[in-house]
C-alpha cells in the first residue's frame, strides 16, 4: 500500500485504504462513516486527520463523548497537539497558528449546534468539520427538517470549499448516503471463530474502487487497514553478493542480543508474538509454521530472519534442512541484511543439509546427500551429534520442511522427534499439510498458521490460542522483513 505525504513519527501507523486516502486528499468533499457501536468510526475519523496532517482549521464536534475522554482514549492526539504547539511557537508572526478545536456538544440543542456548524463554514476558509455523531443530532429533528438541514450543509460545504465528515451509528439508515460524496461502512464479523474488523468502501465519488473491502485493526488507538498480499513484497530483490555483507558489518556493528529471554524462552524478534506466546518459543520445543497453499515460502524466510539473526550473532548453531523452493544461496539472500558475522571468523554457524550448494560463505557448511529420505535424515542426525561434541555449550536451532517426513514410516518419524527433543534446543518445521506429518497442533509446543483473509496475509496462533496478527512487509532498504500488528 502506498505511503502518503507528511511522513513523520506517526506515519508507520497510518495505513488507510488507498482508495479512501485518494478521496480524502481532495480539496472538498462530504464523507459518511457509518457502523454499529464499537466498530472504530471515531478512530477512523481521527486517523484521517493525522493522515492529512491537519493540525489547525478543523472543527471536531463531540456529541457522544467529551474531548477530555477522546484525549484519554487516544493519547497520540495529545502528543501530536503538543508538537504542533511547539512548532507554532517557533513560527513567525506572519504564519499564525490556529489551535485545533474539539467541541463538547453533548448538551447543545440541535438548532444551536446546526447554527455553529454553518457559521464555521461561512467564517473559516476551507475547514474540515467532523460531526461525531450526526444521528445524535438528527434524532431531535423530524424527517423533513433533517433532510433539509443535510441539504443546507452540503450547499454551504461546497461554497466554502470545505470537507465534511459525518459519523452515523445507524448503519441501516441510507438517507444520507444519497447526499454525501462518499460512504464507508465499518463492521465486525467472524472468520473461523476469529473476530475481524472490515471496512466496506460503498461509494467514493470520482475514485475507482479496485478493492471494495479491507480488514483493519484498531491497535494502539489507530485505524490501520491491512495491505493486499503480494508475494513479491517478501522477496529480497537485492543483487549484492555475499562478500558485500561482511563489508557492511565492518562499517557498522549491530547490537547483539541473546536469543533467550529472561523467562527461558527463545525470543521470536516480534514483541506482539512474544507476548502472545508467553515470552517466545519454549526451549526444547517443537514449533510448526503452517503455510497455506497460495502463500509463497519466501514469507517464512522473511519471518524467520530475526530469530536466525540472534542465533548466528551469539555463535550458536543452525541446521537448515531444505525449505521448499529455497536453495542455499537464496536463503542467504533473504538473510544477508540481518547477518552480523565477523568476517575473520571461520567458525561455521549454519549447516546446510540437503540439495547441493556451491559458493557458500565461510560461515555456512554444506552437508549434501542426494540419497533417499532415510539417508538424508541420518545425515541430519549425524551432523547434530558431531557438532554437539564440538560445541556442547552452544544452542542448536533446526529448520526443516516436512516433505521428507511424508516419505518415512511412523516409527521413523517418532524416533526423529525423540532425537530432536533431546538434542535440539529449538526445532521449527514448515508444513503445508500437517495431517501427513504427525505434527498436529496438540502435539506441538507452538503452532502458527500463515493464512489469507480477504486478500491480506495474517498469522494465527493455534497453539497457544491467541489474537490474530497481520503480516505486513517491512520494505526497509537496510533490513527488509516483516512487521506483525495485533488485530484488535
Amino acid at each position: 500500500m502506498p505511503m502518503y505525504p507528511s511522513q513523520q513519527w506517526f506515519d508507520r501507523s497510518i495505513r488507510i485504504p488507498y482508495e479512501l486516502m485518494e478521496f480524502v486528499k481532495r480539496d472538498t468533499y462530504s464523507l459518511l462513516i457509518k457502523g454499529s457501536a464499537g466498530t472504530g468510526k471515531t478512530t477512523l475519523s481521527l486517523t484521517i486527520l493525522r493522515a492529512l496532517n491537519i493540525t489547525d482549521n478543523f472543527f471536531y464536534i463531540c456529541t457522544r463523548v467529551s474531548p477530555k475522554q477522546l484525549f484519554l482514549y487516544y493519547p497520540w492526539i495529545a502528543k501530536f497537539e503538543q508538537s504542533q504547539k511547539e512548532l507554532a511557537t517557533e513560527a513567525s508572526s506572519s504564519e499564525p497558528y490556529y489551535p485545533s478545536s474539539f467541541e463538547d456538544a453533548r448538551l447543545d440543542e440541535p438548532e444551536s449546534l446546526f447554527e455553529r456548524i454553518t457559521n464555521e463554514l461561512m467564517d473559516v476558509k476551507a475547514p474540515l468539520i467532523v460531526i461525531d455523531s450526526w444521528d445524535a443530532v438528527a434524532s431531535f429533528m423530524d424527517r423533513e427538517a433533517r433532510l433539509n438541514n443535510e441539504r443546507v450543509l452540503q450547499t454551504w460545504r461546497e461554497r466554502a470549499g470545505a470537507k465534511l465528515i459525518f459519523i452515523n451509528e445507524d448503519s441501516t439508515d441510507t438517507s444520507l448516503d444519497f447526499v454525501v460524496d462518499g460512504t464507508v461502512r465499518l463492521k465486525q464479523r467472524l472468520y473461523e471463530n476469529i473476530r475481524i474488523r472490515e471496512i466496506l468502501l460503498l461509494k467514493l465519488r470520482g475514485v475507482k474502487i479496485n478493492k471494495p473491502s479491507y480488514v483493519f485493526t484498531l491497535d494502539k488507538g489507530v485505524f490501520q487497514s491491512c495491505e493486499t498480499y503480494n508475494s513479491a513484497d517478501f522477496v529480497n530483490e537485492s543483487n549484492s553478493t555475499i562478500p558485500y555483507i561482511t563489508r557492511i558489518q565492518k562499517k557498522k556493528k549491530k547490537k547483539i542480543l541473546s536469543p533467550i529471554s529472561g523467562r527461558g524462552r527463545f525470543k521470536t524478534g516480534y514483541r506482539e508474538l512474544d507476548v502472545n506466546l508467553g515470552g517466545g518459543f519454549p526451549k526444547k520445543g517443537i514449533v510448526v509454521l503452517e503455510l497455506d497453499q497460495n502463500i509463497n515460502v519466501a514469507v517464512i524466510m522473511a519471518f524467520l530472519s530475526k530469530i536466525i539473526l540472534n542465533f548466528i550473532t551469539t555463535d550458536n548453531r543452525i541446521f537448515f534442512y531444505p525449505v521448499e523452493g529455497i536453495d542455499a544461496i537464496s536463503a542467504i539472500s533473504h538473510l544477508k541484511s540481518y547477518l552480523s558475522i565477523n568476517p575473520e571468523s571461520r567458525t561455521p554457524k549454519i549447516f546446510w543439509l540437503g540439495n547441493e550448494a556451491t559458493g557458500l560463505p565461510d560461515f555456512m557448511v554444506s552437508c549434501y546427500n542426494n540419497k533417499d529420505s532415510k539417508k538424508k535424515l541420518e545425515l541430519f542426525h549425524n551432523s547434530v551429534v558431531k557438532e554437539r561434541q564440538k560445541a556442547p555449550n552452544r544452542l542448536f536451532l533446526s529448520i526443516m520442511i516436512t516433505d521428507e517426513l511424508h516419505k518415512i514410516d511412523s516409527e521413523a518419524k517418532m524416533k526423529l522427534f525423540q532425537f530432536i527433543r533431546k538434542n535440539i534446543d529449538l526445532s521449527i518445521f514448515v508444513v503445508r499439510d500437517y495431517k501427513q506429518t504427525h505434527l498436529a497442533p496438540a502435539r506441538c509446543d507452538a503452532y502458527l498458521r500463515f493464512m489469507i483473509i480477504n486478500g491480506s496475509l495474517f498469522l494465527e496462533s493455534i497453539n497457544p490460542l491467541s489474537f490474530l496478527l497481520a503480516v505486513v512487509p517491512n520494505k526497509s532498504k537496510v533490513c527488509p522483513g516483516i512487521d506483525l500488528i495485533s488485530m484488535v
